[in-house]
């Protein structure tokens, strides 16, 4: 045990990547945004699975590719871990308070407990019996909510008139005024649901946009600066073709004795039909290829100024 934490002292926080390139995230446009259509965690475990051999390269990205965004890249690990971050956000957003039924039928007895000895009291003349009249009933968890604080706030009221002559003890008064609060909390929190899933919803999108658009342009930049040894899909590999060798019907990874697709050629489509496109547009296929989009020599790299 010792050994691991020893070994998982050195790992970035989710929360403090995150923080650092929250800016980035806000900064990008509605429409620019790509629909997510890839397993997010197999993404940023293959991302940060090969970041050793990317930041290997990197000095030679920054001299033999003169227009390669290198500070962009140098974020590249944070961009990944705050993804990580945003879809922890998202599955903690998705899931209801678990603790709902429970609360409503705790909060139903306490009402009825409170309600007939506020009941048996206003018989005897110690506790008014107009402040039941404004109770809301019991169909409904906001009104069992609601009616449990009332009824805890007025025997409160009444607590040295009555404490001697109550069946409720101070104990359970507490408590039930713990229960109602918990109850409309968590009430609230169901309600806030539906936007806080969609707030979330839209981080992690933001963020997937940031790998994917950053990571696609270090994978050409491997094209190009691999192109002789003809390692580049080893070295940064199409995330797309990665999850479908996770699937059923796998797609053959480099090295496998089946050709992999080209570092430029199309992202799988999604079910739903269309790929993504990565954000800021990727290298014309025709400078990976060795020619450059205007008939030039792509020699120089897909990132030549």
């Amino acid at each position: 045990m010792n050994t691991v934490e020893n070994v998982a002292s050195d790992e970035a926080l989710i929360a403090d990547a995150y923080a650092r390139v929250k800016a980035d995230l806000a900064a990008l446009k509605p429409d620019e945004l790509v629909r997510i259509n890839l397993d997010v965690p197999l993404a940023e475990a293959t991302i940060l699975g090969v970041l050793p051999e990317l930041k290997a390269l990197r000095d030679r990205m920054a001299k033999e590719l003169p227009t390669f965004d290198v500070v962009e890249f140098d974020k590249l690990e944070d961009y990944v871990l705050a993804l990580g971050f945003t879809q922890a956000a998202l599955q903690m957003a998705s899931l209801p308070p678990d603790d709902l039924q429970s609360l409503v039928a705790e909060a139903t007895k306490l009402r009825e407990q409170l309600l007939a000895d506020a009941r048996s009291l206003s018989l005897r003349g110690l506790f008014d019996p107009q402040k039941l009249d404004q109770l809301k009933g019991a169909n409904g968890f906001k009104n069992v909510a609601q009616d449990l604080q009332a009824l805890c706030f007025a025997m409160q009221d009444t607590w040295a008139q009555i404490q001697e002559r109550a069946a409720t003890t101070t104990e359970e008064l507490l408590e039930a005024s713990r229960v109602g609060t918990r109850l409309m909390r968590v009430i609230g929190v169901r309600e806030q649901g539906p936007a806080l899933v969609a707030a979330a919803t839209e981080q992690r999108q933001r963020a997937f946009n940031l790998v994917l658009h950053t990571y696609e342009d270090a994978r050409h930049a491997v094209a190009f600066l691999r192109r002789r040894e003809g390692d580049a899909d080893s070295i940064a590999p199409s995330l797309y073709v990665v999850a479908a060798q996770h699937r059923s019907d796998p797609v053959p990874l480099a090295g496998s004795g089946v050709p992999a697709p080209p570092v430029n050629g199309p992202a799988p489509a999604p079910a739903g039909g269309s790929g993504v496109q990565t954000a800021g547009g990727a290298a014309p296929a025709a400078a990976i290829n060795g020619t450059a989009a205007n008939g030039t020599s792509a020699n120089r790299g897909p990132f030549a100024s």
